[in-house]
């Protein structure tokens, strides 16, 4: 016998002291009904740090791939919202526990998935958990927007212009409670007014970049400043004056504004963004930004702030970043200039070519080009003859890779994918819009519970449906999985596909800089000699 057991929590903390409590719990439930429970093997999933709005986390997705390879029993959790609060997720997870015959137990919730009443009140219970997180999510919503009323800094990187200062707040109770506000920094804001300036007049991050490099103006960890830490500079809404053009410029985009008045008067306040990013890295869209006055003075106009992020949006779209568009050039993130920066292609003239008949091209330093010469003089280097050499490099290494076939099947199965620029539309995906829909009238009868009593029967006919949907799906797949195999098999009986080393010649740019990565770590270049470091 053999039994997983689930455990969650949505915070992080390091003591893990919920997920061991839960555990715990379902240990205990398990010795006492679950029959040879002391003959059985237990198999613990914990998930901590993790939301269950879906199920991107990655012990639950284990467990997961664990009951597809291997038979299980029963899965144990302390409740039903620590497998997840939405519906569709829980359904889906019902459906596939029932095809496995895996008995489903929540020791503080009992439900029966094998019969339809069971499943009907498992889905109820589901559409409440789901419920309980929409209202969780507006509590703290809700109080997110008495904080940004305060004016208050809530921590992370504070921006170039303000430093943090701290407040102390004694309440009634004699609790003292801190609290930091942005404190202005006037040499740093001299220069963020400097950036909107440039930017104003330039019109390109990239020559704003240029001109800060040249005038050796360095960021506080003393780097250069980059087209992404202008970019950065430039969108973010703590610059922005909280008067009337600045307000009605975020409530353009969806933002939750709370200005009760904008201010017409001198000095006019900045703003304060709230739930801008997730964790301090993914960016939320501007519909659940909230902006509200700081403590801090508005450095920029709203209508130039405004005109700013029109400019940034409009050179999004012409590509005012810079792209690598060499498709010839292998070393690509992985060559450096001695001076720290990773070094970018450059064509020659279109008339210029190889003997090959390939178009020519250098490998050339940014920081040399954005400052024409004044923060690095290193030389360029000829990348077409860098390149064949390198390759000469990486095939010697390659010859020494005794387990090659794994490798070579994957570099093949990529050099496939790269034939198709546009995927048609597969019965598989046909399917799965199918599901969808008829997971969406399963959800819609669950509000109609109380009011029909024969929906059980209808959703365990909708869930055939689905299982079927499924089947046909796998189905689908195995049969592609079979002519994928069968394909790669046919081109590792080429005569050329004798060796990693001997492939390598037949990769595209792609694939050879791939195989590259995993042979060198890096490439140094100091002006007269190249520092090439191998991987282990």
């Amino acid at each position: 016998m053999r039994i997983a057991i689930y455990s969650r929590k949505s915070k992080w903390t390091g003591r893990g002291n919920s997920v061991e409590n839960q555990v715990s719990m379902c240990r205990e439930y398990i010795n006492r009904h679950v029959e040879g429970a002391d003959q059985a093997e237990i198999l613990i999933y914990e998930d901590e740090g993790f939301s269950g709005k879906n199920t991107r986390r990655p012990r639950f997705q284990d467990m997961m791939e664990d009951m597809r390879r291997t038979k299980y029993d029963y899965l144990v959790c302390y409740r039903l919202d620590r497998l997840g609060r939405s519906i569709i997720d829980l359904a889906a997870l019902v459906e596939e526990l029932n095809r496995r015959e895996i008995a489903f137990i929540s020791i503080k919730e009992q439900f029966d998935t094998s019969t339809p009443m069971g499943r009907a009140m498992l889905y109820f219970a589901g559409v409440l958990a789901q419920m309980e997180r929409e209202q969780i999510a507006e509590r703290v919503r809700d109080n997110m927007v008495l904080l940004a009323k305060s004016g208050r800094w809530l921590g992370g990187n504070t921006p170039v212009g303000f430093t943090s200062a701290e407040v102390r707040a004694v309440q009634v109770d004699g609790k003292s409670r801190k609290s930091w506000y942005l404190q202005e920094n006037e040499p740093e804001l001299l220069l963020v007014r400097r950036i909107f300036q440039l930017y104003l007049e330039k019109r390109s991050l990239v020559k704003v970049a240029e001109y800060l490099q040249i005038q050796q103006i360095r960021t506080r960890k003393k780097n250069d400043y980059t087209v992404t830490a202008v970019r950065d500079i430039l969108r973010n809404p703590v610059y922005c004056s909280a008067d009337r053009e600045g307000c009605a410029y975020f409530r353009t985009l969806g933002c939750q504004v709370c200005v009760d008045e904008p201010a017409d008067n001198d000095p006019v306040p900045g703003l304060i963004c709230y739930a801008k990013t997730v964790s301090g890295h993914r960016e939320n869209p501007p519909e659940k930004w909230i902006l509200a006055p700081g403590k801090h003075r508005g450095v920029i106009a709203g209508k130039d702030f405004a005109k700013v992020q029109q400019l940034l949006e409009n050179n999004r779209h012409k590509g005012d970043s810079y792209r690598v568009r060499n498709e010839m050039a292998l070393l690509s993130g992985i060559l450096y200039c001695s001076c720290g920066r990773a070094m970018r292609p450059k064509y020659y003239a279109v008339k210029q070519t190889g003997t090959d008949g390939k178009r020519r091209f250098s490998y050339i330093c940014p920081r040399k080009t954005m400052t024409h010469g004044q923060s690095c003089r290193i030389p360029n280097l000829q990348g077409n003859t860098l390149d064949e050499q390198i390759s000469r490099v990486v095939q010697t290494r390659l010859e020494t890779v005794i387990d090659w076939q794994e490798i070579l099947q994957q570099a093949y199965s990529q050099l496939k994918e790269t034939t198709c620029c546009h995927r048609a539309v597969s019965e598989t995906d046909i399917r799965n819009h199918q599901i969808k829909e008829k997971r969406k009238q399963i959800e819609n009868l669950i509000y109609t519970l109380s009011s029909t009593p024969h929906t059980p029967e209808f959703i365990l006919q909708i869930e055939q449906e689905i299982g079927n949907l499924q089947k046909q799906i796998r189905q689908i797949e195995q049969q592609e999985n079979e002519k994928t195999k069968s394909d790669v098999k046919t081109g590792l009986l080429s005569p050329h596909f004798t060796s990693l080393a001997k492939t390598y010649l037949y990769f595209g740019v792609h694939q050879k800089r791939e195989l590259i990565k995993n042979v060198l770590e890096k490439i140094i270049w100091n002006g007269s000699e190249l520092t090439i470091l191998l991987r282990n």
